[in-house]
């Protein structure tokens, strides 16, 4: 890995705030307050400070795997009420939790990628990314674009076998700490909390004969594309940092006529991965 991960920054601002906080950071030229401080609110001037720089170092981390990322000039500021000059209460400018989990898992894929020596794979996906991103204001869509873009380049360059290292890797930088016996529910829910799924349900099958398999339905998946296979990365990476061992597939997707999108997931102790990055739909 390259320096210092995102989320690891995250959690360091996260542990400088403090609720009720008097300060907090915000963008000098815009008041914009985007992540990694949106929200966070910090007991004196000085850990503010230490917050802005770790922002700072946030959104340039940030900016290497993703060029179209602003540019912010952080600064700490007191609460008007308590201060002598007058400042505009900060505007978020970015939802955290749908941004955050965008450039973590980007991050950490392109992390991976750089440690495991596919440069040209790295400048691939971010020409393709790039060719499309400046027409795409909205900061949810251009983060959308890029998990989409990651799913169609993995997909389409390396193998099954090459898609799932670089996964499970970067899959342990992603680990959201919260132990359960559901993994699969817990990962469906966090992407429904990220508004990535809108609902979703869970069909076990009762004639596996080693291992889990479920039929699973998502409605208003944001990362639906015109074309006729079913990104899966999120929903793989997310859970793959719960079951670091099993082998896990994801097959046979299915477009429903309400637009959502029904597809199987297997996990089994032996066998190989599969349908990590993005799985086709099977015409007709």
């Amino acid at each position: 890995m390259v320096g210092e991960s995102l989320s690891k920054i995250r959690a360091r601002i996260e542990d400088l705030s403090v609720d009720g906080g008097e300060y907090w950071v915000v963008c000098g030229r815009t008041g914009v307050c985007p992540v990694p401080v949106a929200g966070a609110r910090f007991p004196d001037r000085e850990t503010a400070e230490r917050a802005a720089e770790a922002a700072t170092a946030y959104r340039a981390v940030l900016r290497r795997w993703d060029p179209q990322a602003p540019c912010y000039d952080f600064i700490a500021c007191e609460e008007p009420a308590r201060s002598t000059r007058t400042v505009t209460p900060p505007t978020t400018g970015e939802p955290a939790s749908l941004t955050g989990f965008c450039h973590d898992v980007a991050a950490a894929v392109f992390e991976t990628l750089s440690a495991e020596g596919y440069a040209d794979l790295e400048s691939s996906i971010m020409d393709a990314y790039c060719e499309t991103a400046d027409a795409i204001d909205d900061p949810d869509d251009l983060c959308l674009h890029l998990l989409r873009t990651l799913s169609f380049e993995l997909g389409a360059r390396l193998s099954e076998s090459e898609q799932t290292a670089i996964l499970r890797s970067a899959a342990t930088e992603l680990t959201d700490g919260d132990e359960t016996d559901r993994p699969l529910d817990a990962t469906l829910q966090r992407l429904q909390r990220l508004d990535i799924v809108d609902q979703y349900a869970v069909d076990a099958h009762t004639d596996t004969a080693a291992g889990s398999a479920w039929t699973v339905t998502i409605t208003d998946y944001a990362l639906t594309s015109r074309s006729a296979s079913l990104p899966t990365l999120p929903i793989a990476i997310d859970l793959l940092g719960r079951l670091p061992g099993p082998a896990l597939t994801l097959s046979d997707p299915r477009r429903l006529d309400d637009g959502g999108w029904r597809f199987d997931l297997a996990v089994t102790e032996d066998g190989e991965s599969g349908g990590l990055v993005r799985v086709q739909a099977e015409s007709g």
